[in-house]
């Protein structure tokens, strides 16, 4: 039963972070690309590889219910890859293609970058 509880006040956590991502993304740059999504995908790339290896790092394996709550909750919550897909598809269904193109590449690109820095940096820690 604990390992529900970890994931879903983790998730709780993650996605209500997420909602702040994107309401201030959408403030702060006031235009229709998906910065909020974007931006959400490519911080959790980089808590997700941080923390998992900072985890492992530090006592060579953790508690289930730790990885429950950090990985499946807080970063599972915060990352958002259905609605990465719909905002793509609905780019393209608006007619902007590049931008749609480039949304892909940039959350791609970005994320498996973010995700190597996450670790990158657990290693130092």
């Amino acid at each position: 039963m604990l390992k529900y509880i970890c994931i879903f006040i983790g998730g709780g956590l993650g996605s209500f972070a997420r909602y702040y991502v994107g309401i201030l993304s959408g403030k702060l740059l006031g235009i229709s690309y998906p910065f909020g999504t974007l931006i959400a995908n490519i911080l959790g790339c980089l808590f997700l590889g941080f923390i998992l290896t900072l985890l492992m790092n530090k006592t060579g394996t953790f508690h289930n219910n730790l990885k429950l709550f950090t990985a499946t909750g807080i970063a599972g919550g915060f990352t958002t890859f259905s609605t990465f897909s719909y905002e793509t598809i609905s780019l393209i269904k608006q007619g902007q293609i590049i931008a749609g193109i480039s949304y892909v590449i940039l959350s791609i690109l970005l994320g498996l970058a973010f995700m190597g820095l996450g670790i990158y940096l657990a290693r130092f820690i």
